[in-house]
C-alpha cells in the first residue's frame, strides 16, 4: 500500500474521532446552506428510513434522476404520463424540499417518435412543433411546483464542433436550443431556466458554453444559470479548470451550479458523463469493499473541491450530488456494471470520511484548507 500523505492521515483521524470530538457542523445544510442550496438526485421517494434521515438532515432541494425526462413523460405523442413525476414532487413538498426539474430536452431518454413521420424522418416544422408542445405541456403542468428547470441538457459537442449532432439538431437545426428556452420561458415565467452539461469546465468546451449563453441573451431569451455537472474521477479532478470556469460563467451574468457531483472510485476511460461511452470490461475491483486508503484520498479531494467552492461562495448558487448514497449511484452501472463508492454516504447510508472532510472546512468565515 502506498504511503499516505499527511493530509490524508489527518482526515482519517478526523473521521474516526467524530463521535467524541464534534465537527464544526453536523450536516451539509447547516454547513453550506448560508452560501448556496445543497441538493441531491434521487430516483423517487421510495427511500429507506436511513436514507430519509440523511435526506431530511442534509439537503434543501432534490433533482429527479430520470422521471421528468422526455421518454417517461411522453412515451407516445400526446400521451403524457405524469404520475411518477407528480409523486416525486409531492414527496419533495412533504419533506420541505425544492425541486429542480430535469430535463425538458435531452437527446437521450427521448422516444424516437419525436423524429419520425410515418416511418420516415420528420421535417423541421413537425419536430419543432412536437418539442415546443412537450416543453410547454410539461413546464405548464409543474408551474408553481418546480423551482427551476434544466431546459436543455448536454447539447454541446464533445469534439471540434459547436453543437452535438443529435436528432434535435439534425431535425430542427441549431436553433432548437433557443426554441426550447423560449417555450420554457413562456410556459413557466417564474421558474429559473438552466443549461446543464458535463466537461464544460474544460477550456475548449467552456468557450462553447459561453457562446451559447451569449447567443441566447442576444435573442432576448432568459438563461438564469449554467450547470457544471461535476462527474469527476479520483485523482483526476481538474481543480484549476473548475476554478476558471466558475469565474468565467459568473462573468457572463448567470448563476453557476455544480449539478451532478460525484467522484468515481473505479478507473474508467471516458471523462464526463457520455452515457453512450460503454465499456466491456468485466472486472469489479471494489466488489469486496473500498479500501481505507481510497476513501481517504476521496475525502481529501472532496475537501479540496469544497474549499474551492467556498472561495466562490458569492458566485455559486447550488451544489447537487448525483445520488444520495453509494448504493444508489448511477456509477454502479456506467460505463459498465461495477461496485462504486462515489458519494458522501456508503452503501448502507452511513457517513464516510469524505463527509467529515467536507463538513470540517465549512467554518463560519467560509475559509478553506
Amino acid at each position: 500500500m502506498p504511503k499516505r500523505p499527511p493530509a490524508i492521515l489527518l482526515l482519517l483521524a478526523l473521521f474516526t474521532v467524530t463521535a467524541s470530538a464534534a465537527l464544526p457542523f453536523t450536516n451539509l445544510k447547516d454547513a453550506y446552506g448560508k452560501y448556496w442550496s445543497i441538493g441531491c438526485a434521487i430516483p423517487n421517494g421510495k427511500l429507506s428510513p436511513a436514507e430519509l434521515a440523511v435526506l431530511d438532515a442534509n439537503f434543501t432541494n432534490v433533482t429527479p434522476e430520470g422521471i421528468m425526462k422526455p421518454l417517461p413523460i411522453e412515451p407516445e405523442e400526446n400521451r403524457y404520463t405524469f404520475a411518477g413525476a407528480d409523486a416525486f414532487v409531492a414527496f419533495a413538498q412533504a419533506h420541505g424540499l425544492k425541486v429542480n426539474g430535469h430535463a425538458l430536452v435531452w437527446h437521450e431518454s427521448c422516444p424516437d417518435w419525436f423524429f419520425l413521420d410515418g416511418g420516415k424522418p420528420a421535417g423541421r416544422d413537425l419536430v419543432l412543433k412536437r418539442m415546443i408542445d412537450h416543453v410547454t405541456t410539461e413546464a405548464s403542468h409543474f408551474r408553481g411546483k418546480v423551482f427551476s428547470w434544466d431546459v436543455v441538457n448536454e447539447a454541446l459537442d464533445n469534439g471540434p464542433g459547436y453543437l452535438r449532432p443529435n436528432n434535435w439538431r439534425k431535425s430542427i437545426g441549431p436553433d432548437y436550443v433557443a426554441q426550447a428556452f423560449r417555450a420554457a420561458q413562456a410556459a413557466d415565467p417564474q421558474a429559473e431556466l438552466y443549461y446543464n452539461d458535463y466537461n464544460i469546465e474544460n477550456p475548449v468546451k467552456r468557450e462553447k458554453a459561453i457562446r451559447l449563453i451569449r447567443e441566447l441573451k442576444a435573442q432576448h431569451l432568459r438563461i438564469d444559470g449554467i450547470g457544471i455537472q461535476g462527474h469527476w474521477q479520483l485523482d483526476k479532478i481538474p481543480y484549476a479548470d473548475i476554478d476558471a470556469a466558475i469565474t468565467a460563467f459568473h462573468n457572463e451574468g448567470v448563476n453557476v451550479m455544480i449539478t451532478e457531483l460525484d467522484i468515481d472510485m473505479v478507473p474508467r476511460k471516458a471523462a464526463g458523463a457520455d452515457v453512450t461511452a460503454k465499456e466491456t470490461a468485466q472486472d469489479d475491483p471494489l466488489a469486496n469493499g473500498c479500501p481505507q486508503e481510497l476513501l481517504a484520498r476521496q475525502a481529501d479531494q472532496y475537501a479540496k473541491l469544497f474549499a474551492l467552492f467556498l472561495r466562490h461562495k458569492n458566485e455559486i448558487s447550488r451544489v447537487t450530488f448525483w445520488g444520495l448514497d453509494d448504493a444508489r449511484s448511477w456509477l454502479n452501472n456506467w460505463p459498465r456494471m461495477r461496485t462504486n463508492y462515489p458519494l458522501l454516504w456508503d452503501r448502507q447510508a452511513r457517513p464516510k470520511p469524505a463527509l467529515a472532510a467536507v463538513l470540517n472546512i465549512a467554518d463560519e468565515s467560509g475559509g478553506g484548507l
